[in-house]
């Protein structure tokens, strides 16, 4: 197997094992909220683009030491309790303290824990999932109104400026204005702009053709050029073999 192919494999591995951990998560919250058995459980296909903030941020929790509560850093995991540890934090338990887990409180020597070199690919994504998150955040943010927060569905065409329908219909400011609909002023400003692009592709045709056409004028004066060049090269050496064999003729004739 090949090193992308390996790579492509983890990937997969990864994003079905969170897959697994969240739908594990809410459907745990739901049965517990409703007290029904767990024993008619089914696990749901779950995308990770689907996951929500509080989703990601309760996995996170899981890949966390339970010593340090840090982020796991060569993450090794107890083979009594399963419990993710950063390497160094338990050795440092297991060295200082005692030969027994800090959480299951079961014996424990260093040699028998499960080095999990997988755990760091796993919050690698973890990290990239809720950079994700927060970036959709700041951009629902930015699409809501400062007073009322709410979606921007309406376009003041006399301030030429994007608000909320409670600005339009209670706020004073916009009294007496005219309104339109911020998605058909969307549309208006995607058609002008698909019409200028292709303006500016037809733009872009012609100049090119210009620049073929005088690519084309340049080749030939070029080869006009060579060619007067050669014809006149031709007629100097023509000129002087006959000035020499004049020369030669009148030495000829004075000897």
């Amino acid at each position: 197997m090949s090193a992308a192919a390996a790579a492509a494999e983890r990937r997969r591995f990864i994003e079905h094992f969170l897959t697994c951990i969240c739908s594990t998560w809410r459907h745990l919250a739901y049965f517990k909220s409703r007290k029904k058995s767990l024993r008619y459980w089914k696990p749901r296909d779950l995308k990770l683009e689907n996951m929500d903030e509080q989703s990601v941020e309760s996995i996170a929790e899981v890949f966390r030491c339970f010593i340090c509560m840090e982020k796991l850093r060569d993450a090794r995991l107890c083979p009594h309790c399963s419990k993710l540890c950063c390497f160094s934090c338990i050795r440092r338990w297991l060295t200082e303290q005692r030969a027994q887990c800090p959480h299951c409180r079961a014996p424990l020597q260093l040699r028998e824990l499960v080095n999990c070199r997988w755990a760091e690919e796993v919050t690698q994504q973890l990290d990239t999932l809720q950079l994700c998150s927060l970036t959709k955040h700041e951009e629902n943010e930015k699409d809501k109104c400062e007073n009322h927060l709410e979606k921007l569905s309406v376009f003041c065409w006399t301030c030429k400026k994007c608000i909320c329908h409670q600005c339009a219909l209670w706020g004073g400011m916009h009294g007496g204005h005219t309104f339109k609909p911020l998605a058909e002023i969307y549309e208006q400003h995607v058609t002008k702009v698909n019409e200028e692009v292709a303006k500016l592709r037809r733009r872009l045709m012609e100049l090119i053709s210009l620049v073929q056409e005088v690519e084309r004028k340049r080749e030939a004066v070029r080869s006009t050029k060579d060619e007067r060049v050669r014809e006149i090269r031709n007629a100097v050496e023509m000129m002087i073999a006959r000035l020499d064999t004049q020369l030669k003729n009148k030495l000829i004739t004075l000897m």
